[in-house]
């Protein structure tokens, strides 16, 4: 081993690599590290590592030099880890802008390197994010997140927990906002494939500033911190301009006693939102110094030197303060002569040019890495480690198992007869417990949701009401057994077909405009229709839809007020608020029925009507209906009574609720095709004709062992399920763990069919 000298015994320049000098919207710090390096140290030799010639940060004029490798995946790591050592043994200072790359080194340097100004692999294992061990002892939180190795169901429960707010990250980088079930999919597919990894996270999103705290180290000892908030951000987030302040001292002490457990070398940004409360949330460390590095440097802070300087001896020259806030400029610099730009592709799709989010091939190295060791890109480890399984109630196996399959032609909807029962069951029992002497509290079922007359009836037989939304579901509840009084009309299109409406007293119309209201009225006083309550179905500011009285515009709200004043006085009023807490979120739906209580309420005043049924809607996840206690719901009736002292039913709809779970969907596999990289397609002969919501939420699924007969959960692997039809995207689900064994014939149960997939089933290649 070579005895080193410190720098400032030699006469040589100083020759520091700086890697990641991307430089495109969503930047690497390399030429920011460059820019304050050459302020700190005119005469040093300043050597950019790059992995892609189409990097536009290599033609920076402040490099004297440049290492320009093959891309990640054409490169061999042992060869290549041998030039790095030979570079860092021969003098030279690594400082990385790569945190895959900042990976790679601290495999490579086990035991570390006096020349290598990047975190060792312990400490690297302590940031892991989402947790990010390391930093319990500073003053943050971490938002709640979840793995996506726990199964689909349990993740779409996630979602809907958080509002629909939830962003799903990948391990290294990336991160997207998933605002619904068929983003999710899209997404983790994406981030998947990208990163060779089915290690994801979803976390949940936090309103605030985003801030960041930009660490520098050595060995352990802090150099130097700076807080940093972002002041305007670019559309990837990213940081386009903030201000510099002084680390305080509340979070500089623990920061110094983190550095010092991870005997931290390098660069490090902690990425932090603060909430309106003051909190602040710490989304992730990185290892690296950040992309907006020369900001500080601007203020005054250079600590890519500092960091130089303590690995070197070579005291750096101070950097002057320019101002605190900083802010990005474009600038066009010179092409290298030697590295001239790529020559124009052919044009492809229509499309020109070249994609450079990851030009040198970092997704090549994130596959290297894992299939060196899957551990050490570890994203999130939970104690005992989720399954992936889906929870299957014991009501579906009885009502599944009650069934001769033999004699069943697929594919083929399953009633699932105790099932149904006892989730109507449960409900009535429900609406029974939180009604009072003032008030009653009933549930309502949608006919839309689920026709079938099987349905229909226990709804009925459990003290249900019928919610329709044309003249033809008025009749398939009469039909079944409800009377007029127990019926209850909405919509938009609640007078087709022309010439059905009863001329027996309905329990509630609900009038979906101002126009609808006063062509309802019109009827009721030409005695055309007659109802013991007449509403309206309001939408509630900066919520879109389609649906409801819009009741942010003021001269809306006054047509709304007159056109209640016109109501005839015997007749009840009532408002409707329908929207579905399985696509806004669970929490989000109360809040907009708490806002919906203080519109009523001004309603009632500048009306001079008191609303007498409240009919507060529906769109409710199964899950999220039933496994809920009674506290909610009995709050709720609480706040109305509080709110609108004058009501006396209250009317709830969990017709998705009651239905969905009470159909599932049998079908067999046709063929199954194995393909390259363990992928399996396998067709089936159902088809998004028979689960046309399958893009919307995930389906908990069953495998019939054609020997046991025993039923299998599936849980995520790389089989997809291809349905019958001639259509692309006829695809019933993606990404399918098959139990070893199954082969062509197997009977395969799609559960939670009940509700729109059957309602909204359609008849295609049936000849």
């Amino acid at each position: 081993m070579p005895i080193w000298r410190r720098y400032s015994d030699c006469v040589e320049p100083m020759k520091v690599y700086v890697s990641g000098l991307y430089s495109g919207g969503n930047p690497q710090p390399g030429v920011g590290i460059v820019r304050s390096l050459r302020q700190a140290y005119p005469k040093a030799e300043l050597v950019g590592v790059e992995y892609s010639n189409r990097v536009s940060g290599i033609h920076w004029n402040d490099l004297d030099d440049l290492w320009i490798q093959r891309p990640w995946d054409e490169l061999d790591l042992d060869s290549y880890g041998a030039r790095v050592r030979a570079a860092l043994d021969a003098g030279g200072f690594w400082i990385s802008g790569s945190d895959l790359e900042a990976m790679w080194l601290a495999a490579l340097f086990p035991d570390g390197h006096d020349h290598l100004l990047a975190p060792p692999m312990g400490a690297l294992r302590r940031i892991t994010k989402p947790a990010v061990e390391a930093a319990s002892g500073l003053p943050v939180k971490i938002p709640t997140y979840v793995s996506t190795d726990h199964s689909d169901w349990d993740l779409h429960a996630f979602c809907r927990e958080h509002n629909w707010r939830v962003w799903l990250k990948g391990p290294y980088y990336d991160a997207a906002r998933t605002p619904s079930w068929d983003v999710f999919e899209a997404v983790r597919n994406a981030l998947s494939k990208v990163w060779s990894t089915e290690r994801l996270y979803l976390q949940a999103h936090v309103s605030g500033y985003e801030e960041s705290v930009m660490l520098s180290a050595y060995k352990g000892e802090l150099l130097g911190a700076v807080s940093m908030r972002k002041r305007e951000i670019t559309p990837e987030g990213k940081t386009w301009a903030g201000d510099i302040s002084e680390v305080p001292d509340e979070f500089m002490v623990p920061l110094r006693q983190m550095v010092k457990e991870l005997q931290w070398t390098g660069g490090g940004e902690l990425e932090m939102v603060r909430d309106a409360a003051g909190q602040a949330w710490l989304l992730e460390m990185n290892p690296r110094f950040p992309a907006w590095v020369h900001g500080s440097t601007i203020a005054g802070h250079n600590l890519p030197a500092l960091l130089v300087q303590a690995a070197s001896g070579v005291r750096a020259v101070p950097a002057p303060a320019q101002g605190q806030e900083f802010t990005r400029v474009v600038l066009e610099v010179p092409v290298r002569p030697e590295y001239p730009l790529p020559p124009i592709p052919e044009p492809f799709a229509g499309a020109i040019g070249h994609s450079l989010k990851h030009p040198s091939g970092l997704t090549s190295l994130a596959k290297k890495l894992h299939n060196a060791n899957p551990e050490m890109l570890e994203v999130v480890s939970e104690e005992g480690g989720p399954t992936g399984l889906p929870t299957i109630p014991d009501t579906f196996v009885d009502d599944i198992e009650s069934y001769d399959f033999d004699a069943v032609e697929t594919p083929q909807f399953l009633f699932m007869d105790s099932t149904a029962a006892g989730l109507f069951k449960r409900a009535g029992e429900r609406s029974h417990r939180l009604s009072t002497n003032e008030v009653q509290v009933v549930s309502g079922y949608s006919i839309k949701t689920n026709p079938d007359e099987r349905l229909i009836r226990l709804a009925l037989e459990n003290g249900f009401l019928a919610e329709a939304i044309s003249l033809l579901e008025v009749h398939k509840a009469l039909e079944v057994g409800f009377k007029p009084d127990q019926v209850i009309l909405n919509g938009p299109g609640k007078w087709w077909p022309e010439g059905m409406m009863p001329k027996e007293r309905m329990h509630a119309v609900f009038c979906d405009s101002v126009a609808d209201l006063d062509r309802t009225v019109g009827a009721i006083e030409r005695g055309e229709m007659s109802s013991a309550h007449v509403g309206v179905r309001i939408r509630t500011p900066n919520v879109v839809s389609r649906f409801g009285i819009p009741l942010d515009s003021p001269a809306t709200f006054r047509e709304l007020v007159a056109a209640v004043k016109r109501l005839p006085a015997d007749t009840a009023f009532g408002v409707h608020f329908h929207m579905a807490s399985s696509n806004i979120g669970v929490a989000q739906w109360w809040h907009l029925f708490e806002s919906m209580l203080k519109w009523c309420r001004s309603i009632e005043k500048l009306s001079g009507r008191t609303i007498d049924i409240l009919d507060m809607g529906g769109g409710w996840f199964p899950d999220d209906w039933h496994a809920d206690d009674d506290s909610k719901f009995a709050k709720a009736v609480e706040t109305i009574r509080a709110m609108l002292p004058n009501v006396r039913q209250i009317v709830s709809e969990p017709g998705k609720a009651m239905a969905q779970p009470s159909m599932a969907l049998a079908m067999r596999i046709l063929e199954i095709q194995e393909h390259e990289d363990d992928k399996v397609e396998a067709v089936v002969d159902a088809s998004i004709a028979e689960l046309p919501m399958y893009f919307f939420y995930p389906h908990r699924m069953l495998r019939k062992c054609s020997e046991t007969g025993q039923l299998q959960p599936l849980g995520r692997g790389k089989t997809h399920l291809m349905g019958r039809l001639c259509m692309e995207h006829d695809i019933v689900a993606a990404n399918v763990q098959l139990p070893e064994g199954t082969r062509a014939g197997d009977l395969l149960i799609f559960c939670d069919a009940g509700g729109y997939d059957r309602s909204m089933s359609y008849v295609f290649g049936r000849g």
